[in-house]
């Protein structure tokens, strides 16, 4: 894979290629790789085995750069280019959605570095997709829907600096596949939670005629309260 990055800022920034295996030169971490100045140029090529979920993320002044939304997914496909299948042998699918999870500090919003007004993240603003429940509900994009018998494939990423935890209204799930592996115990649930950074496969089969709401819940990792949460719709027809 080669990504050609134009940087359009003043500023420096990278592109950290979590939890894909590249070498070092190409991870996106300034002290190990090389960073991007302001309005420069740089090409990152790496081979990518494995089809699955992955993240990235600016790796410059990372504390502010990933709050302020400086990240996102990558989807590997399988080497037929099958965007209906996980995986060569994995599951296939017929609804392809991504839910990238994430928070928001509004008080941070104005920070171009960390220091000590970074000491503390204090969420305020809970996303799916960068919307709120009411938007991501409408949002083609964030919805799940399908016909009855048809399986849909979430793939989820937690961008946030909370854990999460996903529940489909009742409905179960099956987890198959984390961090852009498969599982090796197929996991048959009607809840998951995920750890900052982590990315999960999720399939939805045999639902019933009808309409849920999914809900992402953002916890507290102190208490494991509830500190705000998100949702969207799974219609099946």
């Amino acid at each position: 894979i080669t990504v050609n990055f134009a940087n359009r800022s003043m500023m420096e920034h990278t592109i950290h290629l979590h939890g894909l295996d590249v070498d070092q030169a190409n991870d996106g971490v300034p002290t190990t790789s090389f960073a991007v100045p302001g309005m420069g140029n740089a090409t990152y090529r790496f081979t990518a085995p494995h089809a699955g979920t992955y993240h990235y993320h600016c790796h410059v002044d990372t504390v502010v750069h990933y709050a302020r939304g400086m990240h996102g997914t990558v989807i590997v496909r399988p080497p037929g280019g099958q965007t209906d299948l996980a995986w060569v042998g994995g599951p296939s699918f017929d609804e392809e959605v991504l839910w990238q999870l994430s928070t928001v500090d509004t008080s941070w919003m104005n920070l171009d570095v960390s220091g000590p007004g970074t000491a503390r993240f204090r969420p305020d603003g809970f996303l799916l997709n960068g919307l709120e429940s009411a938007a991501a509900k409408t949002d083609v994009y964030t919805q799940v829907n399908i016909q009855q018998g048809q399986t849909a494939y979430i793939r989820v990423s937690n961008a946030s600096y909370q854990w999460a935890r996903i529940r489909l209204d009742g409905l179960h799930f099956r987890v198959v596949a984390s961090d852009g592996r498969p599982m090796l115990g197929i996991a048959n649930v009607t809840e998951w939670e995920l750890g900052p950074g982590e990315r999960y496969d999720l399939i939805l089969e045999d639902a019933a005629i009808g309409s849920w709401i999914a809900s992402m819940e953002y916890l507290d990792d102190h208490t494991g309260g509830v500190l705000g949460s998100v949702q969207t719709q799974i219609s099946v027809q």
